[in-house]
This record gives C-alpha cells, sequence and structure tokens, in this order.
C-alpha cells in the first residue's frame, strides 16, 4: 500500500469514526429523553416558559394603556389679589438726652499702709563670704563656656542648720541657657556642705535669699 491510499484509508477511517460518534450520541439523547425525570424538567421549562411570554404580554397592554389615556385637564389660573397697603404706624420719638450729673466730692486724706522696712539678717555678709570661697567649684560647672555670664541663685536658707534648699537659677543675659548637667553641677556646689553662719538666738526659721553669680 502506498502512502496515497494510506492517507485515503486514514481519512475513511477518521470518516468513519465520526459518524459513529454522532450516531452514538444522537441514540443516547433519545434515550435520555425517553427518562420521566427529563420529560418532567422539560414539561417544566416549557411551562415557565410559557408562563413569562404570559407575563410580557399582561405589562405591554397595561402600558399600552396608559399611554392611551388622555391628559389631565389643567387646573383653572386663579389670580391673587393684590393686598392693600398697611398703613404704618408713625415712629415714635425717642426719648430726650439727659444732661451727665455732675458732682464734686471733697478729697479724703487716706491712711497710710507701709509698714517697716524689714532689715537684712545679721549673717547674710558670712553668707556671702562663704558663696564666694566657692567660685572654684563653681567654675567647673561652666568649663566649656565660650564667654562670661551671670546667675541670679534665689534659695531658702536655714540660719541655724546652714543648710540651702528650695534653689531657683536664672541664667541673665541674651541667649542665656543653663544644661541639666550644670544645673546639678550649681545646686551641689552651693549647698554641700553646709554653711556655718552666727544667727541669733530667736531666728530659726528659713529666710528666702538672693544673689548674682558672676561667672
Amino acid at each position: 500500500m502506498n502512502p496515497r491510499e494510506l492517507r485515503r484509508a486514514m481519512r475513511q477511517r477518521r470518516n468513519d469514526l465520526r459518524k459513529s460518534l454522532r450516531l452514538t450520541g444522537k441514540q443516547a439523547r433519545e434515550r435520555m429523553e425517553q427518562q420521566p425525570a427529563v420529560r418532567r424538567a422539560r414539561a417544566r421549562r416549557r411551562l415557565r416558559r410559557t408562563l413569562g411570554v404570559a407575563v410580557l404580554l399582561l405589562l405591554a397592554s397595561l402600558i399600552r394603556c396608559d399611554c392611551e389615556r388622555p391628559p389631565p385637564a389643567e387646573a383653572p389660573k386663579v389670580e391673587a389679589k393684590v393686598a392693600e397697603e398697611i398703613k404704618k404706624e408713625p415712629p415714635v420719638p425717642a426719648p430726650a438726652r439727659r444732661p451727665p450729673l455732675r458732682a464734686q466730692i471733697e478729697p479724703k486724706a487716706r491712711a497710710s499702709y507701709q509698714g517697716p522696712e524689714r532689715a537684712s539678717p545679721a549673717w547674710i555678709d558670712e553668707f556671702r563670704l562663704q558663696v564666694s570661697a566657692r567660685s572654684p567649684r563653681l567654675a567647673q560647672c561652666f568649663t566649656g563656656s565660650d564667654r562670661p555670664g551671670t546667675l541670679r541663685w534665689t534659695a531658702s536658707v536655714n540660719p541655724r542648720s546652714g543648710a540651702a534648699s528650695d534653689h531657683e537659677l536664672e541664667p541673665v543675659g541674651v541667649g542665656a541657657e543653663l544644661r541639666r548637667e550644670q544645673r546639678e553641677c550649681i545646686v551641689h556646689a552651693l549647698s554641700s556642705p553646709t554653711y556655718k553662719l552666727t544667727a541669733p538666738q530667736g531666728e530659726s526659721l528659713p529666710q528666702r535669699v538672693s544673689l548674682v553669680i558672676e561667672f
């Protein structure tokens, strides 16, 4: 068998197989259609299709009926009557302006409330000298400063114990600021050790003292 005859035989074989498959599929569909369940399903589909067509026809008839109705008659126009002008009442005149009251009160002398000036404590000079003696320790707190400055120090000093507490540090000058480390160093130098002050017998309460320190 030459190649041409072989190709012809193969082509004929494919055609026979296709016919056989078509026939087998047709027979299978016929057998399926004979099943009761398939028949019931087909009947339900036909019923749904018939009901859908009936609903569409009913809607189409309703729309046609609405379109054929004549437009409603226009309501008669009612002309508004112009209301009569309301007579304005005459304005009430404003009350006359009263002249300002003028009265003269005789000046009275006031009592003087100035109390006696409080004298500086007797130990203030000793305190200043002892603070000045701590200048070398205070200078170490400002190591690295590029320019001199002024510091206002305010604290509560107990003349009996010589303890300084409740410190307030206020740098004086433009842009003067103290770092946290500098504040701790200054407070430690000014509070430890305690001061040795000569205070009177009756003076035992802490007093608020303020000094200016230059560095």
